[in-house]
């Protein structure tokens, strides 16, 4: 863990409390490049503390924080326009939401706006070092054309742990609806940003046994997405699976414990 270039004393406070919080080394910048610095960490990966962000540097790979398409999904519903997830989910006003793959956020922050200002969506990552960057990205990102996207971003609670641990810990009916986007088993496309995700995201498929506990915990419904041509919809059983005739991706849907499947609005 360092800072960048031209840092300060608050900072390195940040950067050092950060590296203890992950159990890394914190080591001051005094103007080493980040491959000199990778290199006396014998190769291992190197974050780096910006004001507003926090910048994961792995092999050839930088991860950090972006909203990237969510600002753009947040638009269009803004302008009435139908969001597959948000009705998938079938998302109202005040809604709880567990994402239990959060990654790098984008579904959850399209969640959280959809659910409104009463509502709130708790993302579970398996991975610390994605969970750190995004968690930290949400409270320290700027943005310039969304004065709103503030108060969506302070609407997600970030978890870090294995979502079948989790999972298990919550009440029945502790959510409106869960959520579950998996590395799919074949990627969509290449891709530089999904790449570093890539490797650092958790690979196991959803079983069974978790589709059945986050039907407990969720009070109207489950989905997942998946490519719309994958194995998983056979294997895993869905009540339904909807998505546009042409679109790469699909949401399977199960009804949760409090309410029986098909119950739109």
């Amino acid at each position: 863990m360092t800072t960048v270039h031209k840092s300060t004393s608050v900072l390195e406070e940040r950067a050092r409390a950060l590296a203890a919080e992950l159990g890394a080394d914190f080591v001051p910048r005094e103007g080493k490049s980040v491959e000199w610095l990778i290199r006396e960490a014998g190769g291992k990966a190197l974050l780096i503390v910006e004001k507003n962000d926090l910048i994961l540097h792995q092999g050839e790979e930088a991860f950090f924080f972006h909203p990237n398409m969510a600002v753009l999904r947040i638009q269009a519903l803004k302008k009435g326009q139908r969001d597959p997830l948000v009705h998938a989910l079938d998302i109202r006003s005040g809604d709880q939401i567990l994402d239990c793959t959060l990654g790098l956020g984008a579904d959850a922050l399209v969640a959280a706006y959809a659910a409104g200002d009463k509502g709130a969506v708790t993302g579970i990552e398996h991975n610390r070092l994605i969970a750190l960057i995004v968690r930290e990205g949400l409270q320290h990102y700027q943005h310039r054309k969304s004065d709103d996207l503030y108060r969506i971003m302070a609407r997600i609670r970030v978890l870090q742990g294995d979502h079948r641990a989790l999972l298990k810990s919550f009440a029945k009916g502790s959510f409106d609806s869960v959520y579950f986007d998996p590395m799919f088993r074949q990627a969509l496309r290449a891709s530089n940003g999904i790449g570093g995700l890539r490797q650092l995201a958790d690979p196991r498929p959803i079983e069974a046994d978790v589709i059945a506990e986050a039907r407990r915990v969720a009070r109207r419904r489950v989905v997942m997405k998946e490519r719309r041509d994958s194995p998983e919809w056979d294997r895993l059983a869905p009540e339904r699976v909807e998505g546009g005739k042409y679109a790469p991706v699909a949401y399977g849907i199960w009804s949760g414990g409090g309410e029986a499947f098909g119950g739109e609005r």
